[in-house]
């Protein structure tokens, strides 16, 4: 997994120059309505009525041409090929293969959904300040812990550079990119690994003990990519608040599909959101439905049981 890292600079009010390491972009424009350039030679338009859920883009141009990826999943539950026995009279041993198989199943899924749960110890950035956390392998931040506690960005950047707080989510989320240009806020960019997690199928065990597979149901694999999806967005928050002494953290999760139009690689936005830790800090995260609960929140997705995810505006942080 990739850790990336995008400054964005105000030039003149409503203007933003981005720098990350894919290129750089000028944005020009406010809240529902902006105009990004990129020196790749893509422009995009984004228009949208904040509050109602309306919006449009519109991709101008873009740079590089596509490039077939590697699918290979990460499961054994995206190919549709059939491990269950044939035989008609299966052996007690068959029977405990079967089961647990299926337990291991359920067990993917069900972290598929609860990513969130978990997260980073919290850094205490006064008791490191204070050198009190040597102990708990802190050491590494003592020398930026003033910085960051006087509200310096790039302190900010250096603390994610060294403790790499989203690099237990590579399996789930690919090419995180940081940014921040003030010290109230954060922004997180994770790439969508739907080919790689998703499983296409579902495991049980029948009444003769054999293992049984069938297709998920488009409803059922979209209401799990979703949860996979906001779950992933929630642990993103969760790590960054753990980290650093921010009070908003936005989240965006992203895609990059073939235009079928232009047969070029564009990059969309799925889900853009803008966590608070206000909410954070009184939720428990053990009972909570990640999907659901995006909606405590300021975010922008456009979603449908048997469609999945449409492409929507980008939230535009600090506004």
């Amino acid at each position: 997994m990739g850790l990336r890292f995008r400054k964005s600079i105000s030039i003149l009010p409503g203007v933003k120059l981005n720098l990350g390491t894919k290129g750089a972009s000028v944005s020009v424009g406010k809240r529902g309505m902006h105009y990004t350039m990129h020196t790749s030679g893509r422009k995009t338009v984004s228009v949208g009525l904040p509050g109602t859920g309306l919006s449009y883009v519109k991709t101008l141009d873009s740079g590089k041409k596509s490039s077939k990826k590697s699918t290979k999943p990460l499961t054994g539950y995206r190919d549709g090929k059939s491990n269950a026995s044939g035989a008609n009279a299966l052996t007690a041993q068959e029977t405990a293969a079967a089961q647990e198989e299926v337990a291991r199943y359920l067990e993917y899924v069900d972290n598929l959904k609860s990513l969130h749960k978990t997260c980073d110890t919290p850094v205490d950035w006064r008791a490191v300040c204070d050198g009190n956390l040597a102990a708990y392998g802190y050491e590494k931040l003592k020398d930026i812990a003033i910085h960051v506690l006087g509200g310096d960005v790039d302190a900010y950047y250096t603390a994610v550079e060294r403790m790499q707080p989203y690099e237990d989510l590579r399996d789930f989320g690919s090419t995180f990119e940081f940014g921040t240009d003030a010290s109230d806020f954060a922004e997180v960019q994770f790439g969508i690994m739907e080919e790689e997690v998703m499983p296409v199928i579902e495991l049980s065990v029948t009444q003769t003990g054999k293992l049984s597979q069938k297709d998920l149901t488009k409803s059922k694999y979209y209401e799990l990519l979703q949860d996979y999806v906001c779950s992933t967005c929630i642990r993103t928050a969760r790590d960054t608040f753990a980290l650093l002494p921010v009070n908003t953290v936005y989240v965006h999760a992203v895609k990059t599909e073939v235009n079928p139009a232009t047969g070029l690689d564009e990059e969309e936005t799925y889900v853009s959101v803008q966590f608070t830790r206000d909410w954070f800090e009184k939720v428990d995260f053990e009972r909570i439905d990640p999907s659901q609960f995006m909606s405590l929140f300021e975010c922008r997705m456009k979603f449908g049981k048997t469609t999945g995810f449409a492409p929507v505006i980008r939230l535009i942080s600090g506004q």
